[in-house]
């Protein structure tokens, strides 16, 4: 809270340090209306980062106690306005400094000689008020220490982990709340309850400056925003003689033409620090644009929610899958999405929080739901190590509007995620729930397999599997359908208990939209290396024309089922 001004401050120390009188001022002082507004803005500001961030923060799972924090803070698209809340707050603390300085009241917030000297009076008044002073101090540097963490990871270009700086803006905001506290405690201390008063009774004086500080508000959140715009990178694709060949060998010659981009991902589970880097390269040859994306991995995870056979019947191997959070038996996945229309897009797109939709379920796992809110399409390309790259290709997908819920109680709800329009699904999910109705949501009640291997030679082997998920896996972990039988009861005796299933049947190339991304992927010397063909121009309306100016995202599945790494600027496609 901002002092007042009822005397000279050379009339005032002298006064305290003559007095040896304790006793508190009993008139209440006002303040300057611009003071108080600004004070306003800042605080309100603060809350909503406060607020947003928490919510942030409370989808990570190693987060701990402040999730419950996180409980009951706001939903929706959450991230986007916590960066808009942020570049505000910086502006408006921007402009107070610009109003002290144009007012001539930097005073207030100065400890010079003499509030040293305050600090060491006897007199308790007197003491309190430079003790306030130092607290201001303490919420600039607070202030300013969030502000830097902050842009760290809005940047992506931190130079420690993207672990460590949540950790410290975390604990940051954390100690936001005990500055206000000891903010208004310090008023009291030093004046009573009168010392809050001047907040809402404020003097409308010093307009002029005051309309600096608006224009020094106007001014740095523009800066920001320039800035921001014009340290987005770019990814130059240029035009090659020969295109390269999809085979997950990322040493083609073709190659060598394209200029290389890391993108820092992080907040993904089961990765280093959260954390993993992407190369991503592209060219283009004739109609198509072509894309190397590179990360490292040290294990090639394939077991995809195995089946296996126990003394209580049939069940998945699972941690999470039937909440839609499966972290420990899962396939690598790989995912993109491009946009032509903002690159503030992919916040707009995530809705944190249990049911952030009104009238709508939330998401299974009770993180949040993709959509979007402006009518807009953003192209999804979705690499699956099991479920797609057998068949050379990635699904081609969506986020768009909200949809209707399904009827089908064994659907989840998606929200805005849609597969692009196919003839049939080419992968399929070999089990069946035992359970009914809304229960067959859950695995627990155990499966019954749709198909199982007729060579005798895929089952041995699928038994000496190594079923730890820290074990980088070999072999093939799915089936076809010119390589199983359908599962029937009297086939039970035959395998033993113990015996593992893989939970997917890959089906004929399917075709449609789905299709229109050509993918392959090669894990080799603990990387992933995975080359992507797509027309420039599909003419689908479920697809974003690939073409200058676009905007690249790109997410790190690690045998994760939904907790990719994430990053927040994108990287602009430049057509060369």
């Amino acid at each position: 809270m901002p002092t007042t001004d009822r005397m000279a401050p050379e009339q005032e120390t002298a006064l305290a340090l003559a007095s040896s009188s304790r006793a508190r001022p009993r008139h209440i002082g006002r303040v300057d209306a611009p003071t108080v507004l600004l004070h306003w803005l800042v605080s309100l500001l603060a809350l909503a980062s406060f607020a947003t961030g928490f919510r942030i923060a409370g989808d990570a799972p190693e987060v701990g106690w402040p999730s419950a924090i996180a409980s009951v803070m706001p939903q929706g698209d959450v991230i986007n306005w916590h960066v808009i809340a942020a570049w505000c707050l910086v502006a408006s603390i921007a402009g107070y400094v610009v109003f002290l300085f144009r007012a001539r009241v930097q005073r207030r917030v100065a400890f010079d000689a003499t509030r040293r000297r305050m600090l060491a009076s006897k007199t308790w008044h007197l003491r309190s008020r430079a003790i306030n002073v130092l607290i201001y101090w303490l919420g600039f540097g607070l202030i300013s220490a969030a502000t830097l963490t902050g842009t760290l990871l809005f940047s992506d270009t931190a130079p420690i982990s993207a672990s460590t700086l949540s950790w410290l803006h975390r604990g940051i905001a954390i100690s936001l709340t005990g500055f206000v506290l000891l903010h208004v405690a310090g008023h009291l201390a030093s004046g009573g309850w009168r010392a809050l008063l001047p907040i809402v009774l404020p003097r409308f004086i010093r307009g002029r400056a005051f309309a600096f500080a608006l224009l020094g508000v106007v001014a740095v959140a523009g800066l920001v925003f320039a800035v921001e715009a014009l340290t987005v990178r770019t990814l130059v694709m240029p035009r090659v003689a020969a295109p390269p060949m999809l085979d997950g060998d990322p040493t083609d010659p073709t190659w060598d033409a394209a200029e290389a981009i890391t993108i820092q991902t992080r907040g993904g589970a089961n990765l280093p620090d959260g954390e993993a880097p992407v190369t991503v390269r592209a060219v283009q040859h004739g109609g198509d644009a072509y894309f190397l994306f590179q990360w490292p991995d040290t294990t090639r995870s394939l077991k995809h929610v195995p089946i296996q056979k126990t003394a209580a019947g049939w069940r998945l191997l699972q941690d999470g899958f039937d909440r839609n959070d499966e972290d420990v038996f899962y396939e690598d996945k790989f995912g993109v999405m491009l946009t032509d229309r903002s690159r503030f897009a992919a916040l707009r797109a995530i809705h944190l929080g249990p049911k952030p939709l009104d009238g709508k379920p939330g998401g299974s796992g009770g993180r949040g739901l993709h959509y979007t809110t402006d009518g807009s399409v953003l192209d999804i390309w979705h690499w699956m190590a099991v479920r797609s790259n057998p068949m050379g290709q990635l699904e081609d997908s969506y986020f768009g509007a909200a949809k209707l819920e399904s009827d089908n109680p064994m659907d989840r709800y998606y929200a805005g995620i849609g597969a692009d329009p196919a003839m049939r699904d080419g992968a399929i999910s070999n089990w069946r729930p035992l359970l009914q109705g809304p229960a067959a949501r859950s695995t627990d009640g155990g499966v019954i397999p749709r198909f199982l291997p007729n060579d005798p030679e895929d089952m041995v082997r699928l038994q000496e599997a190594d079923l730890d998920p820290e074990t980088s896996d070999n072999g093939v972990w799915w089936l076809t359908m010119n390589n199983a039988v359908p599962y029937a009861p009297e086939m039970e005796t035959s395998y033993p208990e113990g015996t593992i299933v893989p939970s997917v049947v890959l089906r004929q190339t399917l075709e449609g939209d789905r299709t229109d991304v050509a993918a392959v992927g090669a894990w080799k010397d603990g990387y992933w290396n995975l080359e992507v063909r797509r027309a420039l121009d599909t003419g689908s309306q479920y697809d974003v024309p690939i073409s200058d100016g676009v905007y690249l995202w790109v997410s790190v599945f690690d045998h994760t089922q939904t907790r990719h790494s994430w990053h927040i600027r994108p990287v602009r496609l430049r057509i060369r």
